[in-house]
């Protein structure tokens, strides 16, 4: 598709009418089945932490949020706590259900894609620019840029007052260093903690690794090296050298940027001062409204759960993801991830099959309006109470299109392509649910074989994800299993459509009200009107 394509020539862009993906404009990379990349822990990353102590850090912070005035609704502040280094601490008694903290979506300090596209990078990024990483990576470029401008370098853009730029500053000074992030992210793990989780789970760190290398890579070579005045490769922080615009630097700001940012408001962002706000299974997600004297001014607000006293330190949810996800994303897995298993399993429409084409012109234009599907889908299986090993029927969906073939294929013609995406929703045909079955299957048993060569030891974290996944794989099997010998017994589409069309019982004459004096091919027997002349 166009969001896969590698063009070789940049300028390309400016003519293009749609977006595409840039990952490089030179040889395609292969992707690898094992981590080829350089140590995480390279010289930089094993200096000593920040010398920096934290009630420092939160004191610069709050200083300087408070004559920022970033925030439209505050009642808390910055501040050590004891379980996860720093935090949002209330300042003031809190009621369940009371705005605890309000920022509205400004521009000058707010990060998001958008702000990296059209204004902070605009004159280095080609037009339509959307890397491997997507806008996680536009967001960590930013990072990048507020860690440079913090030692007078980078791109001034946005253009701030000083007082905001001394919060921005504190702000970013707070985060935790390089140093700190191999212990807390496992995009800077050692390369062997990393191969463990590679096979612990179906969420691949790999794919995100590459991505980050990918995305790196073209950078380095089109943008970073360019002008190293405004994209230094090490800078000076927190009285220690780290990286920058670098592979090391990026990777950093892209764990950074994962845990820290929220989809809020229609985008991804990530909110200095409220990214402080650390995670509890009962709390309250971020969430946007609106605020101010009129309630005009869009923002994102934290809602307080509980009752909180001054003093206590106060918290949202990240929202429900897998375990895998949590600490792919977050560095975490929060105890309660673990009651529901939950494993991902990918699915991709064959190149090679005859039918490729028009399965390729239904998933883009006769799917969902909004948002045209990719050939390649992932799902999740899960094993919870109530829904132990059921497959998703989305998943069951895409499967089946995937599938259609043989005798169903006429269901590819033109005359049914409004129709044929619902139509999947459904078994289609016995020949066809087997066939989607065996493939589900197969991938369970894919991963499984995957995970028992697993090796041993690795952080804890990784042995429970397994043990999590095995468990939703193996309940997927068992159910499919079931769903299999009882194939027989589905009504399929044919069915289905002789039912529609009132022609799924024997024909009698009775059935269609004909009198005696009534067949087929005329009205009415000769003679046989009764006439009042």
């Amino acid at each position: 598709t166009v969001c896969n394509m590698r063009f070789e020539i940049a300028w390309i862009v400016a003519v293009l009418s749609a977006p595409f993906r840039v990952a490089s404009f030179v040889t395609p990379v292969t992707r690898r089945a094992t981590l080829k990349t350089t140590k995480t822990t390279s010289a930089l990353y094993e200096t000593a932490s920040s010398t920096v102590s934290l009630e420092t850090l939160s004191a610069n912070v709050e200083k300087t949020w408070s004559e920022a005035q970033v925030t439209k609704v505050s009642k808390v502040k910055v501040g050590p706590t004891a379980t996860s280094r720093l935090g949002l601490i209330a300042t003031s008694p809190m009621n369940k259900g009371e705005v605890m903290l309000a920022m509205p979506y400004d521009d000058l300090y707010v990060l998001s894609p958008s702000l990296a596209r059209n204004v902070v990078f605009k004159e280095y990024l080609p037009g339509g620019y959307d890397g491997w990483t997507g806008d996680t990576g536009l967001i960590a470029l930013l990072i990048l840029n507020e860690v440079a401008r913090a030692d007078n370098k980078g791109i001034h853009l946005p253009e701030r007052k000083p007082a905001l730029q001394d919060f921005m500053k504190a702000w970013i000074q707070a985060l935790p260093s390089p140093t700190e992030m191999v212990e807390l992210h496992p995009y800077l793990w050692s390369e062997e903690d990393q191969e463990i989780l590679q096979s612990s789970s179906t969420n691949k760190i790999y794919r995100v690794l590459d991505d980050i290398d990918e995305d790196s890579a073209w950078l380095e070579e089109r943008v970073w090296s360019k002008n190293r005045n405004l994209f230094p490769e090490t800078i000076q922080w927190n009285n220690e050298e780290i990286s920058c615009f670098s592979q090391d630097g990026f990777k950093w700001a892209m764990a950074l940027a994962a845990s820290r940012t929220v989809f809020v408001g229609g985008s991804l962002r990530l909110l200095p001062f409220m990214d402080f706000c650390n995670h509890d299974d009962q709390a309250e997600e971020v969430t946007g409204g609106t605020m101010g004297t009129f309630k005009t001014t869009k923002g994102a607000q934290v809602i307080a759960s509980q009752k909180y006293q001054a003093g206590e330190e106060v918290h949202c949810s990240y929202g429900p993801k897998s375990a895998a996800d949590y600490l792919l994303e977050h560095g975490f897995c929060p105890p309660q991830v673990f009651k529901t298993a939950i494993s991902e399993l990918t699915f991709e429409l064959d190149s090679e099959d005859r039918f490729y084409d028009d399965k390729l012109d239904v998933l883009e234009f006769e799917t969902y309006d909004s948002a045209p599907m990719d050939p390649t889908q992932s799902f999740d299986v899960v094993s919870a109470p109530g829904k132990d090993g059921e497959p998703d029927p989305a998943m069951m969906q895409f499967v089946r299109l995937c599938k259609l073939g043989s005798t169903d294929a006429f269901l590819l013609e033109s005359i049914f392509r409004k129709e044929v995406w619902g139509f999947m929703s459904l078994p289609v045909s016995e020949q066809n649910e087997l066939a989607v079955v065996n493939t589900i299957v197969d991938a369970c048993e894919k991963a499984l074989e995957d995970m028992k060569e697993c090796g041993e030891g690795g952080p804890e974290v990784c042995t429970q994800i397994r043990e999590s996944e095995v468990r939703a794989l193996t309940r997927t099997m068992e159910y499919l299993q079931r769903e299999k010998e009882a194939l027989d017994l589905k009504e399929y589409y044919q069915e289905r459509r002789l039912k529609d069309l009132g022609l799924d019982s024997e024909w009698s004459p009775e059935d269609d009200g004909l009198g005696d004096d009534l067949s087929f091919g005329q009205t009415r027997l000769p003679g046989g009107a009764d006439y009042d002349w």
